[in-house]
This record gives C-alpha cells, structure tokens and sequence, in this order.
C-alpha cells in the first residue's frame, strides 16, 4: 500500500477513538449546564447527570449522541482486539503465561460491551421513563468500564515487560512502549477516582460535619471527571492505532525459518531467469 494511502487509512481508522472524548466529554458538560439553565433552582443543588437527562430537551438529544459514542467505541474494538492477538503472539510464552494474557483480553472484551450496553441503558431509561432500569445501567457502566480499564491497564503492564525481555524493538511491536505505560498509570488513577466517587456516593446522603452542599459538589464534579477520565482512556487508543496503521505493524512476523526457505526458494529461481536471459 503506497505510504499516502496508508496515512489516510490510519487517520480513518483512529479518528473513532479520537471522536469518543472529542464528543462526550463536551455534551456531559452540555447536559449539566442546560439543565441548570432551564431549571435555576439547580443552581444551588448541583445535578448529577442522571438529574439532568431527565429532562427531555436535553436527555433526548443526550441519549442520541450516547448512541453514536456506543458505535464507535465499537468500531474501534476489533482492530484492539487483533493488535493485542499480534502482540501475544510474538512472545514466547510459558503455557500459564499464554492463557493469562488471553484471558485479560477476553476480560477486556466481556467488560467492555458490557459497559457500552449499561451506557446505553442508563440514557435511553431516565428517571422518568423507569428508574430502575435507569440505575440498573448506571451501575453497570460505571462498575464494568473501571474493570475493563483495569484489565486492559494490567494487560498493557504485562505486554510491557515481555517486550522488553524479549528486547523487541517500538518498530517490531504493534503498541507504543509510552502508551503501554501511560494508559497503566492513568487506570491506576481512575481506580482511585471510581473509589473517591463511590465514597462520595455514600456520603452525599448521611449527615456529616461538612457542609452537604459541598459533598454534593464534590460528588457530581467526581461524577463528570469519571466519566471524562473512561473516555480519554479508550480515546488514547487512537495513537496507537494511527501507529500501527501507518507503519503497517498489523501482520504476523515472518519467522527466520521462514525467510530463510523464500530466500532458498528464490535463489534457483533467480539463476534460471538468468540462465534463460544469457541463451
């Protein structure tokens, strides 16, 4: 594939990725800020965004949007899915090693469409229309997608450190060591946001020596900086898939037996050609 081609391609296939914070971090904000605007007496009583999509002006267009998100993180699923098959693959591996990694991808893959469909529940079910239902996918969303992160962020680790005692080079692997150890560091970080914000979750309704009003503003400030952090998790993604795309990382290696019998194979071919050229 020309190198022009294969630019355009990677820009497609990443922009997915790109796109998932690009849109969901700016219509969370969207939500919380109409609904104030239509109803001031939220000024003082900050809404979660559970509050604020209740109302239809802005939980119809909301839910929409949540829509679009849901399918592009789909679209970006299965090329993740074959990078990390390739990176498992170029390791040598003890059996218990092997079944590891594959099951942490597995873990990711289960978690992940679990999140993407509680995502999908908790917007299209508001209060209004039924509660239950409602909470059913805001617990599911928020739990599964912090475990899928940390699965994928466990993940990355060990694929990091048998890259490097394998010694195989940024070149020769389908992910970014950076990344590798970025997305590890920011999981560590959301973990510790999704425990504060489950904290706050029970303390927002218990009395304490602080004011209420400033639990509450912490709980749903939590609550648009969680989902803003799972967002830009996947989003990172699209580096490397913009990486992988462009320098055509997403191929099997070609084994030294292997190059070794097309180099066996082409020398006798190469000396017939020329045989048949000098007659």
């Amino acid at each position: 594939m020309p190198l022009l081609t294969r630019n355009r391609v990677a820009l497609l296939l990443a922009l997915p990725a790109f796109l998932v914070p690009v849109i969901e971090i700016p219509l969370v904000l969207w939500a919380r800020s109409t609904f104030i605007s239509l109803h001031p007496d939220y000024f003082d009583d900050p809404p979660t965004i559970s509050r604020s999509i209740n109302d239809p002006v802005v939980g119809a267009p909301f839910a929409n949007l949540i829509l679009v998100i849901t399918a592009l993180i789909l679209a970006i699923v299965p090329i993740l899915i074959l990078s990390y098959l390739l990176a498992i693959s170029r390791l040598t591996l003890r059996p218990w090693q092997r079944i590891l990694m594959y099951g942490l991808l597995l873990l990711v893959l289960v978690l992940q469409l679990a999140a993407s469909a509680g995502m999908v529940m908790t917007t299209q079910f508001t209060f209004a229309i039924d509660r239950d239902m409602h909470m059913l996918g805001s617990y599911v969303f928020f739990i599964f997608q912090a475990l899928s992160i940390l699965a994928a962020a466990t993940l990355c680790r060990l694929l990091l450190s048998e890259q490097r005692k394998h010694g195989i080079a940024d070149h020769d692997w389908p992910f970014r060591s950076a990344m590798h150890r970025f997305r590890f560091r920011f999981a560590m970080l959301i973990v510790g946001l999704v425990v504060l914000y489950g904290v706050l979750f029970v303390l927002k309704d218990h009395a304490l020596p602080i004011s209420a009003y400033v639990v509450r503003v912490a709980y749903t400030q939590c609550e648009v900086l969680v989902i803003a952090c799972y967002v830009l998790f996947l989003g990172s993604y699209a580096v490397d898939i913009h990486d992988m795309v462009r320098r055509d990382k997403l191929r099997l290696p070609v084994s030294a037996a292997a190059t070794k019998a097309l180099t066996t194979a082409e020398g006798p071919a190469a000396a017939s050609g020329a045989a048949v050229t000098e007659r």
